[in-house]
């Protein structure tokens, strides 16, 4: 096994990417090989139907496997849905004036992870700002001297019950999980600009099929996230009500002709929509162009002003934040950008995967956001070969999550 490569696998409510890297000693990496394939066993991020979803990631591995020549084992994997929360919450410890040492830190961390009782289990722990004593605002505290050292922690909790489905499923595929990743941290991590300030903070909003999720990153850290159970499924859901057409004939003309917000050209333009007659027979007809986008634009404003809300709530201050970068499949819609640039009231941008990933002759698009931001998750790691080794641990999950991988090795 090449201890340089990593697997990562998302399971989203219409698709599930898997994509293979190889970790380069520079602090890059290169995309070996890239799996997709449709989803139909997720709703809004929750598995509904585990045989479906099994044969789905199946499926998506072997694709990753066969373009990248690499047998897969250990995975890292996403979850995501509206039952995955963060909330920030703080907690000191008495170092008794001595000098803070990384044992410390590790304390406050098994503290935050104290996930064995109840129905939730602990997947992230990330320190936010740390204050020893009276001095606020720290990054790092050890080697400094404090009577008392206290840290804002964002806590990342997943349902128990989601998780050990999650787990089941992989642990069918024969797939070993190292690693657990919320959807909307891995979107955030994926388009981080190495090139910019990080000191700053950003919105990624990721438009995908079942859900809509922001994470929220302050300081460069992320600091919280809020998930919508509506998405680009819901939008194509709409359109085939409204024009009476399938479904599949609804996600085609969304995607091919679907706007934002209606324009002053939308009703003299039209397409042709396959509509179902009351007999089942189906008729093209034309349809003004301003009769799809007047579907597509209310569900679309419903979604951002749900979003605003949470980015409101969280909000620590005014300076947060100027900067909004939207992907997924929704992002592609016309006009998507200046639409929630007016909604939300800051300067959004829409990043493409090509725009920073070079030198790959795997294509891959915006669908593959979480994917990407796992393999740059797996990069922050730099002992990724004992977590291998430790896989039980995980992400410092606790005891739940080795309780539950030990489990299901004996039951299944």
């Amino acid at each position: 096994m090449n201890d340089n490569i990593v697997s990562v696998i998302d399971i989203g409510s219409t698709k599930v990417c898997c994509c293979i890297a190889n970790l380069l000693q520079s602090g890059g990496f290169e995309i070996m090989g890239a799996g997709y394939c449709v989803c139909l066993g997720v709703r809004s991020g929750i598995i509904v139907d585990l045989e479906s979803v099994e044969k789905s990631v199946a499926k998506a591995v072997e694709q990753a496997e066969k373009s990248a020549d690499f047998r897969v084992k250990n995975v890292y994997v996403s979850v995501s849905g509206k039952s995955v929360e963060s909330k920030i919450e703080s907690m000191s410890l008495n170092v008794g004036g001595r000098i803070i040492k990384n044992e410390d830190i590790l304390r406050l961390f098994d503290y935050c992870n104290r996930d064995d009782e109840g129905e939730v289990a602990v997947i992230h722990s990330i320190p936010i700002l740390y204050r020893a004593d009276s001095l606020n605002g720290i990054k790092n505290p050890i080697g400094m001297i404090a009577e008392n050292l206290s840290v804002k922690m964002n806590l990342v909790t997943v349902p128990k019950v989601q998780l050990n489905n999650l787990l089941m499923c992989l642990a069918r595929c024969h797939l070993d999980p190292i690693g657990i990743v919320a959807s909307a941290y891995a979107s955030g991590l994926c388009f981080g600009d190495e090139d910019e300030d990080t000191s700053g903070s950003r919105i990624v909003i990721d438009f995908g099929g079942g859900t809509t999720s922001a994470g929220f990153f302050y300081n460069g850290v992320f600091s919280g996230m809020a998930v919508i159970p509506f998405g680009g499924k819901n939008i194509s859901d709409d359109v085939a009500y409204g024009l009476n057409i399938s479904f599949a004939n609804a996600e085609r003309l969304k995607t091919l002709h679907g706007a934002a917000f209606v324009s002053i050209h939308d009703e003299s333009d039209t397409v042709f929509a396959p509509v179902i007659e009351d007999d089942d027979v189906i008729t093209l007809r034309h349809v003004p162009k301003s009769s799809l986008n007047q579907i597509i634009q209310p569900r679309i404003e419903e979604i951002l002003l749900m979003i605003k809300k949470k980015i409101d709530e969280f909000s620590p201050g005014d300076e947060f934040s100027r900067d909004v970068i939207i992907t997924g499949g929704g992002s592609m819609l016309t006009g998507m950008r200046d639409f929630v640039s007016g909604i939300l009231n800051r300067k959004t941008r829409i990043k493409k995967m090509e725009d920073f990933i070079d030198g790959s002759d795997i294509q891959i698009g915006n669908n593959f956001a979480a994917a990407v931001g796992m393999i740059k998750f797996a990069q922050m790691n730099n002992n990724y070969l004992s977590k291998v080794k430790k896989s039980a641990n995980g992400l410092r999950s606790g005891g739940f999550f080795k309780k539950t991988l030990a489990w299901i090795e004996s039951n299944l």
